[in-house]
């Protein structure tokens, strides 16, 4: 008998590697000329039979291709770059499975506003049937509509498309380039068949067009709003991370307290108006409650940020964005500025607003919440982790967080010394983000710590081979509680039995061995140690924490 799927794919290999080796400028070729005409060098993905084209193609003045060893990776890893450095990431998957393995990852950079873009094949087009799926390999109907719901909308329309022929592959990968970049960013998908992605490209290459459209800027109705304001807070968000020294000097000229989203920590870091502990913290929002006025710039004020929106709201709120439609459905703004240049923004409100006196001493309630945190008894353990951190962890590298105790004191509470150095998953919330996730900026030649717990970097322990294989610069930090600590303590906080969150840990220092990666076991009061080393690979601490105030099961605590 003759294996007919056996048959297809060797003929399925043997026709794309010819076409490609033959000829360069294949559909998949100039999709990654486009890449590196925007900037990109590293993109991730893990070959399959029908996106072979890509390998293919690879060559000079072409971005490479990290290889990783699950597709969950290549997006989580393409969201990483995309929150460290601003630029586009790009994740590269095969057919049918291999693109639904990276829905989750895709779903945390859609929903938290990462550039990031995976280009998968689809099922060749010259053996489908008019009438939907017949049982080709990995063929499914629709492949793009698995990502629709999640992926940016431009004028209401979803950046999910699969395409037919060619020349509009390489028409709608220019034009996803270009608008996945342009505030507000998103996440997006293009799906070619495999037959096409290896067809030698007949058209025009087009035009690469970068950059944003700036808007003409329009302050008038926050100067109306804030005229009488004399306490004004500023919220900076993810969308102001590129603003920041504009805010400090907005911030200076009114005085005005500066406090940042979980994805806008690092903003106007120098500034002494930062106020560096969130707003689940007592005396944070007890700022918020004595201001009269709150400038938004660049954040959707999500349930995470403000406690599902029982933080104390001033009675006028302006906000700053591109594109406020999700914010407006959390509050109702005095006043609304529609514009993506929020430094040009900042600047029109120094130059349209008048000077405010200083009303509160920032400094001093930044030390009265640290002081509190070091001697708590809910705290002190984590503020210790989180102090260890920042005074060992270099500035010019990065932190990625996953979904732990650990993470969450980290990506709340370290204070940042700049922007884009943290990446902090609460947008979609994804366990297992930190590991695969830190491989991004890893990558692009930044050292970057993984701060993980137990359970969750165990959805992802095989890219240990991946951080061996590339060589990365990379330290994993695992903090082992024995399980999922977290759900953990909702269970005790809900008076459930504790069931499904204890886990069983490898023995560390054995998989560390058998990955050829550095190890060491120490304590948070030694963890300073072991970061100092510089040295790539896993650090281990075996304790539990309490989580940070920023849970939500802390959010009333008295």
């Amino acid at each position: 008998m003759v294996d007919t799927r056996a048959s297809f794919i060797d003929d399925k290999v043997t026709n794309m590697s010819n076409n490609a080796s033959t000829n360069h400028q294949t559909v998949a070729g100039v999709i990654l000329d486009l890449l590196w005409e925007a900037g990109v060098r590293t993109t991730f993905g893990i070959p399959g039979v029908h996106n072979l084209a890509f390998w293919d193609a690879l060559g000079p003045q072409r971005p490479e291709i990290i290889g990783v060893r699950h597709e969950q990776t290549t997006a989580y890893a393409a969201d990483g770059v995309a929150r460290t450095t601003g630029s586009l990431g790009v994740a590269l998957t095969t057919t049918g499975p291999g693109a639904a393995n990276t829905l989750g990852a895709f779903g945390e950079a859609a929903i938290s506003g990462s550039p990031v873009f995976v280009i998968s094949s689809e099922a060749p087009i010259g053996k489908r049937s008019k009438d939907g799926a017949r049982g080709l390999l990995h063929e499914m109907d629709d492949q793009a509509a698995m990502f629709a719901p999640l992926a940016k909308k431009l004028a209401g329309i979803s950046m999910a498309i699969s395409v037919t022929d060619g020349v509009t592959a390489v028409d709608v990968a220019a034009e996803m380039i270009r608008d996945l970049l342009r505030a507000p960013v998103g996440a997006g998908y293009l799906g070619i068949p495999a037959d096409i992605l290896a067809q030698q490209f007949t058209g025009t290459k087009p035009k690469l067009e970068l950059g944003q459209e700036i808007t003409d800027i329009e302050i008038s109705a926050a100067q109306a709003a804030l005229v009488n304001a004399n306490k004004i807070v500023i919220w900076a968000g993810g969308g102001a991370v590129d603003a920041s020294d504009s805010i400090s000097a907005l911030a200076a000229h009114w005085n005005a307290p500066i406090l940042t989203s979980f994805s806008g920590r690092g903003i106007a870091a120098s500034s002494e108006l930062t106020l560096t502990a969130p707003i689940h913290e007592p005396e944070v929002e007890a700022v918020l409650a004595q201001a009269d006025a709150l400038v938004v710039f660049g954040s959707q004020l999500d349930g995470m940020n403000t406690k599902n929106w029982a933080i104390a709201w001033p009675k006028t709120i302006v906000l700053v964005d591109v594109d406020p439609t999700k914010t407006m459905r959390n509050v109702d703004p005095t006043a609304v500025v529609l514009n993506n240049n929020i430094n040009g923004v900042a600047s029109a409100l120094v130059a349209g607003t008048s000077a405010l006196e200083s009303w509160v001493d920032i400094s001093a309630v930044n030390k009265t919440v640290r002081d509190r945190l070091r001697v708590g008894e809910k705290s002190k353990r984590g503020i210790a982790l989180v102090e260890a951190i920042e005074n060992h962890w270099p500035a010019d590298a990065a932190i990625v967080c996953d979904m732990s105790v650990c993470g969450y004191w980290t990506g709340v509470y370290a204070q940042q010394p700049r922007p884009r150095r943290i990446v902090y998953p609460v947008g979609w919330g994804t366990l297992g983000f930190g590991l695969p996730a830190a491989i991004g900026p890893a990558a692009v030649g930044t050292r970057t710590l993984a701060v993980c717990g137990d359970g969750g970097v165990a959805f992802a322990l095989g890219e240990l081979a991946t951080i061996v294989q590339e060589n990365l610069p990379y330290t994993l930090l695992i903090v082992d509680d024995g399980g999922y600590g977290m759900l953990r303590y909702d269970q005790q906080v809900m008076g459930h039995p504790e069931r499904g969150v204890d886990l069983v840990s490898p023995d560390w220092a054995v998989l560390a061995q058998a990955f050829g990666l550095s190890f060491t076991e120490t304590t948070i009061e030694d963890l300073g140690d072991a970061l100092d080393l510089k040295q790539p690979g896993i650090i281990l601490i075996r304790e539990s924490l309490y989580p940070p105030k920023s849970t939500s099961p802390r959010w009333n605590e008295k």
